[in-house]
């Protein structure tokens, strides 16, 4: 399997890298491509833009389509199968939700799954499918054994090939946006054919046949229906894999205490967990539209790396909802922008207490820590982290940073290993693993990271110039003058490969 996935590339660039791995490929092979959904504020290219003048998202969309268009010219289509699907809609205003996450109405559940595959006839299947299914239909049409008991989810070729289910299995949604992001309570939906129940404070039940916009609630006349959906609800989401920790978040010390009060925060925050009740997102969303409009625009500003236009629009968030976990946690990295390692740490502490079930927050103060030059302490609140998430790439690669700003190359060498061992699609990891392996003199490992950053298009000619000195060590200088030579196509102004070529010459 091979990924082309990173948020912080364009379609444009996604597109370039996926084209390019395929050019370089012969065989058998899998490759997924994520294009990074657009987000509030929408921003396509000018020439997209200008085509969907007045419709901002369009435009996005548009320039995504015309990316999957590039990449399809790539490939033989009589021996491979295209899957095009989304993760979730946009709601565009719909039941007044702007983006997306926040309800679990169709305009953000249903999405687009196309599945093109060679010796299957096109169709269009109008019975319900599931994103769970998916993958088993992968499975099957390449004819890969699949766990249905442990993954979940079924094929779906047969619906494909013409032959309907003799039962459509139900569908399950859930939204803890609410709940996690702001103390008021989580959504779950289950939908069986065309009748969609909604699990909420207030409860909602839509009949998908006459109410595709799911604008009468039909809970009062259908209640029986109700009543079996939500059995049925709560039998299946009884199985989730759930954590207890959220109910026993750590206490702060008393320098945390302190820190805490010089912020303004005095008390504890109750951790949001299954047990406490919360509020109908319904009855807040003039609140959560509100929030949403402030926080994008700091949001924005972080990117521009305007932290100190930043800071006011969240503090007033937090004022507005001081159990808006997500307002804190950039608060906190809006201060570490400006150097103000207490107060990010102080921020980062309430996001903890809101939501001790997340490692964000542990990761982001094991930064602010390093940064004011406490490595040990910063080593222990990563470590804090990955007791909660041991699987974070984000949590091994901050890990190894630290390390490495420390000079402590046998440690970075070992975590960001480990890091690129749970994402090695992500070119930094990759790359760290190369500098810290070149440190330890471990040639191999150095020269194949150093290869897999060109192969993602990262740092190309600092990976071909360490190629080279790579080879120079072993007494190749046939290929170090190769690589320099490299590094200088990618970057004429490169000098260190200009000043080794002039040695070897």
């Amino acid at each position: 399997m091979v990924v082309v996935a990173d948020l912080q590339r364009t379609a444009g660039e996604v597109t370039r890298l996926a084209r390019a791995w395929l050019g370089a490929r012969t065989g058998t092979w899998f490759l997924w491509v994520h294009y990074y959904d657009p987000h509030l504020p929408y921003s396509a290219p000018a020439k997209f833009a200008a085509e969907a003048a007045g419709s901002p998202y369009d435009g996005e969309i548009s320039y995504v389509d015309a990316e999957i268009g590039q990449l399809l010219k790539s490939v033989d289509r009589s021996r491979t199968t295209i899957v095009v699907t989304s993760d979730h809609g946009e709601a565009l205003g719909d039941h007044g939700e702007e983006d997306h996450g926040y309800f679990l109405y169709d305009a953000t559940l249903r999405v687009p799954l196309i599945i093109a595959a060679p010796g299957i006839e096109p169709r269009v299947v109008s019975e319900q499918v599931r994103s769970i299914d998916i993958a088993p239909t992968i499975a099957d049409l390449a004819a890969v054994p699949w766990n249905a008991a442990a993954d979940g989810g079924e094929s779906l070729r047969g619906l494909m090939e013409g032959r309907p289910r003799a039962e459509v299995p139900v569908s399950i949604a859930e939204s803890w946006y609410p709940r996690l992001h702001f103390g008021w309570s989580e959504l779950r939906s289950i939908r069986v054919g065309e009748w969609k129940f909604i699990a909420a404070p207030k409860p909602e039940l839509y009949d998908l046949r006459t109410d595709r916009t799911e604008s009468k609630n039909t809970i009062s006349e259908r209640a029986q229906v109700a009543g079996r959906l939500a059995a049925d609800l709560q039998k299946i989401t009884a199985g989730f894999i759930t954590r207890s920790r959220a109910s026993t978040p750590a206490q702060p010390d008393a320098a945390t205490v302190e820190r805490l009060q010089a912020l303004g925060y005095v008390g504890a925050f109750a951790p949001v967990t299954a047990a406490r009740g919360g509020e109908d997102p319904k009855d807040r969303l003039a609140d959560y539209r509100q929030h949403r409009a402030v926080f994008n625009r700091a949001l924005g500003l972080l990117g521009s790396e305007r932290p100190a236009e930043a800071i006011p629009l969240l503090q007033r968030l937090v004022k507005m909802n001081v159990r808006a976990f997500e307002a804190h946690l950039y608060l906190g990295n809006a201060y570490l922008l400006q150097g103000k390692h207490s107060a990010a740490l102080g921020e980062y502490e309430v996001a903890s207490q809101l939501n001790p079930d997340l490692a964000t927050p542990h990761f982001e103060a094991s930064k602010a820590l390093a940064n004011a030059g406490d490595t040990a302490g910063a080593i222990l609140r990563v470590n804090r982290g990955l007791e909660i998430d041991p699987h974070s790439f984000y949590g091994h690669y901050t890990l190894g940073v630290i390390h490495q700003r420390a000079g402590q190359w046998k440690e970075a060498y070992t975590v960001f290993g480990r890091a690129v061992e749970l994402n090695g699609r992500d070119p930094r990891a990759r790359s760290n693993l190369a500098n810290a392996a070149m440190r330890l003199d471990s040639l191999e490992v150095a020269r194949a990271n150093f290869e897999a950053a060109i192969d993602l298009q990262y740092q190309v000619a600092p990976s071909h110039f360490n190629l080279g000195v790579i080879a120079l060590r072993r007494g190749d200088t046939t290929e170090a003058r190769r690589r320099f030579n490299l590094a200088l196509k990618a970057d004429p102004a490169f000098r260190p490969a200009r000043n080794a070529l002039a040695k070897i010459k």
